[in-house]
């Protein structure tokens, strides 16, 4: 089976292409040569059933961060027969390095310019054909977003997939060009096929940030959007969990307890005072949890909970930590499960542990 890695920076859209293109079947699995798993879904291009899988958002291929090397461990020991390499259009001039880097290592690629739609509206014209000239790569501009270029793109993919792996450097690192070389490569590429404003139009999102990141306003605002967030799910979250809790009570008392009145005093008390109370007691929180993360999920999708890590990041470092770890904090409220999960993003074992 023909395996596809999607490639990019982190925030660059690449696990909503992801979810995009295997339709939300994906599943978690393990690669020889790496420790962490990493989500994976199979879909049928062509006549051809192709595996994708996500690979943790990376800056560069330098560094020593742990999804760095996961990064480089993967390309190394499971040559991908194509590499998608997703770059973020809006910020084009700082994202096509990995993209110079990644094409030392004679990968079969392919480009998708994501959100292109936001770029138009920051004044920055890419000439894609151009570009795609130039660095002598098929490049693409879509939004994964609304899926405008999702189906060309998806053609590009599935006729690079017609053509065999150019093979890969024996060392990840020794075949990588030095940095001043890619510098100005990707100089002569941006210089040619990237038009950018001198000065880029203030928009809504850019006005609030001077206040949400504020440096005296920023951490007061934080604070208080959490108290209200919480407060938010509590008032709301209690009327359900009482719902539910009187519901389960009822339902114990009217059809449960006539129902095993028949029964040995052991065998009673096991099944309504242990397993359906123990039941009933965790089903009485479900409510809180779920307005927990429906919430989380739009603080996270408006982007302020990027910026909540970057306000918080100077305080968690007193205690060792950067700011993402205040995040996985915020996370242990609703439950611990994801919030230790999430630690994987932290750079160094200390953090995590």
């Amino acid at each position: 089976m023909k395996r596809i890695a999607l490639l990019g920076m982190p925030n660059t859209g690449k696990s909503t292409l992801f979810n995009r293109m295997t339709g939300g079947a994906a599943r978690v699995g393990n690669w020889p040569g790496i420790t962490v798993e990493l989500l994976n879904g199979k879909i049928l291009l062509g006549a051809d059933m192709v595996q994708i899988i996500d690979l943790p958002g990376i800056y560069d291929l330098h560094g020593f961060s742990d999804d760095e090397q996961v990064v480089r461990h993967f390309l190394h020991d499971n040559v991908p027969d194509l590499a998608l390499v997703i770059l973020n259009a809006t910020q084009i001039e700082r994202q096509i390095s990995l993209l110079l880097q990644l094409k030392q290592l004679n990968l079969n690629i392919v480009v998708l310019l994501n959100m292109s739609d936001e770029a138009k509206k920051y004044g920055i014209t890419i000439d894609s054909e151009k570009m795609a000239t130039l660095l002598d790569v098929p490049i693409f501009q879509l939004s994964g977003k609304y899926g405008t270029g999702y189906q060309e793109a998806l053609k590009a993919v599935t006729r690079a997939l017609r053509y065999p792996t150019p093979g890969m450097a024996a060392e990840v690192r020794s075949q990588l060009e030095q940095d001043e070389q890619l510098e100005a490569e990707m100089a002569q590429v941006l210089k040619h096929s990237v038009q950018i404003p001198a000065q880029l139009p203030v928009n809504l999102t850019e006005k609030l940030d001077r206040v949400m990141l504020h440096p005296l306003l920023g951490l007061p605002i934080f604070f208080g959007i959490m108290y209200l967030l919480f407060q938010g799910i509590f008032l709301l979250g209690l009327p359900l969990q009482t719902g539910v809790a009187d519901l389960l009570t009822w339902l114990r008392e009217t059809a449960l307890v006539p129902l095993l009145s028949g029964l040995p005093p052991f065998v009673h008390g096991l099944l309504l005072d242990g397993i359906f109370n123990g039941v009933a007691t965790v089903a009485a929180f479900v409510p809180i949890i779920i307005l927990f993360f429906v919430l989380m999920a739009i603080v996270e999708d408006s982007g302020y909970l990027s910026r909540a890590a970057f306000l918080m990041d100077a305080l968690m470092a007193k205690m060792g930590l950067d700011g993402r770890g205040f995040v996985m904090l915020l996370m242990g409220f609703g439950c611990n499960v994801p919030a230790l999960m999430g630690t994987r993003v932290m750079r160094s074992r200390a953090m995590r542990l």
